[in-house]
């Protein structure tokens, strides 16, 4: 027994040491976006190497001319049905609440006790707005704060007044407060709140980067310092979080718009995933401050009055760069009000393509419907007839995302595939 346990515990070992190599070997890196230049299908874990081509593309304008007390609109989130916005510095302390439809003021609430030095971004959570009173153009300030704001005191209709708590913070990386007006990189325009902490995104004058800065909700004095940093080749003036993990910064660059899409991260490292840039065509002279969500992958966009343009909101919706699809035929994407789904493959494709219904299934007729990524309805077709398995092609598509949605007599189908060609 003795010598049985003496050979016995160097072969665990080796296959212990055996498995944990498979294990680390297991995971390949490498850039998992299909709509990236670098694609590689055979990585397994998205290490944020993914570069993109070049993409420009218009806005879409929902209100021409908004308001004249919003004319310095700095800062936007969709909240309670509306659209909720801010002036920037020497402004009213005073939140808006827009109409998403015509831009029109609905509400007026009163932030009392405190000044508008310099609001420049509004971020939320389910409990409380978040307002970042830290814009700092000379780069000199030694007053940054976010005003913190419950819901429960914002009623669901009328003006009122509100109070806020004060979450005071410097940088603890800035050394040197010699006023140098527009040319400092300790400026910022942007936050999002995530977890537990509000993270800042600033606005940097001189080397068009961006750092990134975790700062706590709780109300009282900190010093941050820089989680990471983003080549923006900009000045980023916005920014917001989807519910489901996608970050979108708005910014400008000699009064270019453009926005980074930051998705596919983990946690709070969100320089560690994709970032891809899309230029903004036909607004040149617009400066774009705001950014927010609304439902699901849509955003509203807000610019200020400038010598050339009215203040403005415009819209876009960003599903159709940064769905990840499956490129394996193994994952069953389920319409949302059934309990089958169906299968596309391969996936990305050039149009053509097979799917397979979820069994039990059988040979039957069945119509179709194409969508784009937007949800405008492409085709419609009618009478397929098919077994479990069957093939479909759709000419003319261009590259992107489309959702597929079949209906047999008993079930509606649904799945997303990318084109690719």
């Amino acid at each position: 027994m003795k010598s049985f346990r003496f050979v016995l515990y160097p072969v665990i070992a080796a296959i212990l040491q055996l498995s944990f190599i498979n294990s680390a070997y297991s995971q390949i890196p490498g850039c998992t976006d299909p709509q990236a230049t670098n694609f590689n299908p055979d990585a397994t874990q998205n290490d944020g190497s993914c570069v993109y081509p070049t993409t420009s593309v218009p806005l879409t304008v929902v209100v021409n001319a908004l308001p004249q007390e919003v004319n310095e609109t700095s800062g936007l989130i969709h909240w309670n049905g509306g659209l909720w916005t801010h002036n920037d510095s020497f402004n009213p302390p005073e939140l808006y609440k827009l109409d998403t439809l015509n831009g029109q003021i609905l509400q007026t609430i009163i932030v009392s006790g405190v000044q508008n030095i310099d609001w420049e971004d509004i971020a939320q959570d389910e409990t409380h707005i978040y307002i970042g009173d830290f814009g700092n153009n000379a780069g000199n300030r030694t007053d940054l704060k976010v005003l913190k704001i419950s819901k429960t005191d914002i009623p669901a209709s009328g003006n009122a007044s509100v109070e806020p708590a004060i979450i005071n913070f410097s940088y603890g990386d800035q050394n040197s407060f010699v006023s140098a007006n527009r040319n400092n990189d300790y400026d910022c325009e942007s936050m999002i709140s995530y977890g537990d902490s509000l993270y800042l995104f600033t606005k940097n004058w001189v080397n068009q980067q961006t750092r990134l800065y975790a700062l706590s909700k709780i109300p009282g004095n900190y010093e941050i310092f820089p989680n990471d940093n983003l080549n923006a080749d900009g000045l980023i003036t916005g920014a917001d979080i989807q519910d489901g993990g996608e970050i979108v910064l708005i910014g400008y660059k000699n009064y270019n718009p453009f926005m980074w899409l930051l998705f596919d991260f983990q946690g709070s490292d969100f320089f560690g995933g994709n970032k891809r840039r899309i230029n903004f065509t036909g607004v040149l002279g617009i400066q774009s401050e705001g950014i927010g969500y609304s439902f699901g992958s849509n955003v509203f966009i807000s610019s200020e009055k400038t010598a050339v343009n009215p203040a403005k909101l415009f819209k876009l919706n960003t599903l159709q760069w940064t769905y990840s699809t499956s490129t394996g035929i193994e994952e069953m994407v389920p319409h949302p009000d059934s309990t089958q789904g169906m299968l596309i493959y391969p996936n990305p494709n050039n149009g053509n393509f097979n799917i397979e219904f979820d069994k039990p299934c059988s040979k039957s007729v069945f119509s179709s419907e194409l969508y784009s990524a937007s949800g405008n309805l492409l085709q419609r077709n009618a009478g397929h007839s098919g077994n479990c398995v069957t093939g479909m092609s759709f000419t003319g598509l261009t590259n992107g995302l489309y959702l597929l949605r079949c209906y047999s007599a008993e079930k509606v189908f649904s799945a997303r595939f990318m084109v690719c060609n």
